[in-house]
C-alpha cells in the first residue's frame, strides 16, 4: 500500500508499506479520504512533537476489506465506514461512564515497517471494529472525513445542552467554528458568528448564521447586546484559540449563561477573571477536546442524513501523491479543511 509518511519537519515521502493483516478484534479498512487536520500540520511543521517517522490522518474515511477471526461486529466487508474513535480502552473508570475521551489507559499507536501512527494518510489501516462506525453508501468519502471534526462540535453541543431559541455566538469562522454553527443551528439556536475576515464573515453568512459581527469595529459585547434585544448571548463558543477571543467571550455572555474554550490556544495566554464576577454572574467556563465513542456515532447520523452538510468548507481535494504539497498549502494558514484521496 502507498503510505504519505513525514519523515522530519516539512518533509513527506510516498512510501510503499505491506497492507497489515487484521488481528481479533480488527477489521481491515481500504481507505479513500482524509482530511487534513490542525494536529497534522503541527506534525508537519514540528511543533507537535510526535515520533519519526510517521503516518497520520485522523479524519478518514472508507470501506470495510476484511474482518478478524473472532471480531464481535455488526461490519462487514463492504459497510462504508468512518473512523476516529481514538485510542480508548473501554474498560477504565472514564470508558465505562461514558467519557473515554478522559480515557487513562489508551494503547499504543500502531507501527507498520518501523513507521509510527494512526496512518489516515496511508491506503489501507487496521483498527479495532469499535474504533469505526458505519455510513450511509452514499455519502462522499470526502465528506464522510468530516465525522471526526463534526464529533468533537457534538460533544461540545451535548455538554453546552443548547436549548431551542438560545442565543450562540461562534468566535471564529474557521472550519470548525463554522461546523460549531451548523450543529448549533440544529438544537435550535439563533446563531451569531464574530470574525476579523470579511471573506469568512460572508462565508458564515451563506452557511445560515442569523448575524455576523466584526470584533475590531467596536466592543464585541456590545455588538451581540444590539442584536439580541439588549441580552448577552446564552452560550458562548470560542473557536479559536487566543487571549482577546477569550476576552471578548466574557464580554459577550449573558448572566447563567456559558462559555466553551473549544479550540487550544498555541501560546496559551492566561485568563484573568474577577471570581466575584462568576460568583454574581451564575456563568460557567467549561472546555472541550477530542470526542466520545457516542459522539462519533451521531456525527455519523447527522453526516449520513444530510443534517449536516460540510460539502462548503472542502477547500481542494488532492491525491495521497501529493501530501507534502497539501500539507504544505494547510499549514500556510487561510484555508477551509484540504483533503487527501486514495
Amino acid at each position: 500500500m502507498k503510505a504519505a509518511v513525514i519523515v522530519a519537519p516539512e518533509k513527506v515521502e510516498i512510501r510503499e508499506l505491506p497492507v497489515p493483516e487484521p488481528g481479533r478484534g480488527e477489521i481491515l479498512v481500504r481507505q479513500h479520504a482524509c482530511a487534513i487536520c490542525t494536529m497534522e500540520q503541527r506534525v508537519f511543521k514540528g511543533i507537535l512533537k510526535l515520533p519519526y517517522p510517521g503516518c497520520w490522518g485522523h479524519e478518514v474515511s472508507g470501506v470495510v476489506e476484511k474482518v478478524g477471526e473472532g471480531c464481535e461486529t455488526s461490519l462487514k466487508p463492504g459497510d462504508h465506514v468512518v473512523l476516529g474513535a481514538g485510542m480508548f480502552c473501554g474498560q477504565c473508570y472514564y470508558c465505562a461512564t461514558g467519557h473515554d475521551v478522559a480515557c487513562t489507559q489508551r494503547h499504543a499507536l500502531p507501527q507498520v515497517a518501523g513507521i509510527t501512527g494512526i496512518f489516515g494518510m496511508a491506503e489501507y489501516a487496521v483498527v479495532r471494529s469499535d474504533r469505526a462506525v458505519k455510513v450511509a453508501d452514499d455519502l462522499p468519502f470526502e465528506e464522510a472525513a468530516f465525522a471526526e471534526p463534526v464529533s468533537c462540535v457534538v460533544q461540545s453541543a451535548n455538554k453546552l445542552n443548547i436549548q431551542l431559541g438560545e442565543t450562540v455566538v461562534v468566535i471564529g469562522a474557521g472550519t470548525m467554528g463554522l461546523l460549531n454553527l451548523m450543529v448549533s443551528q440544529l438544537r435550535g439556536a439563533k446563531v451569531i458568528v464574530s470574525e476579523i475576515d470579511p471573506a469568512r464573515r460572508q462565508k458564515a453568512l451563506e452557511l445560515g448564521a442569523h448575524a455576523v459581527i466584526d470584533p475590531t469595529a467596536g466592543p464585541a459585547g456590545e455588538q451581540v447586546r444590539q442584536l439580541n434585544d439588549g441580552r448577552g448571548a446564552d452560550v458562548v463558543i470560542v473557536a479559536i484559540g487566543n487571549g482577546k477571543a477569550n476576552e471578548d467571550a466574557l464580554k459577550m455572555v449573558g448572566p447563567q449563561g456559558r462559555v466553551m474554550l473549544f479550540a487550544s490556544a498555541h501560546p496559551a495566554t492566561p485568563l484573568t477573571i474577577d471570581p466575584n464576577f462568576i460568583h454574581h454572574s451564575g456563568i460557567w467556563i467549561t472546555g472541550s477536546s477530542g470526542k466520545n465513542y457516542k459522539d462519533l456515532w451521531q456525527a455519523a447520523l447527522l453526516l449520513s442524513a444530510r443534517l449536516v452538510k460540510p460539502r462548503p468548507l472542502i477547500e481542494d481535494i488532492y491525491p495521497l501523491d501529493r501530501a507534502e504539497e497539501a500539507l504544505r498549502r494547510a499549514s500556510s494558514g487561510g484555508t477551509y479543511r484540504l483533503v487527501l484521496t486514495m
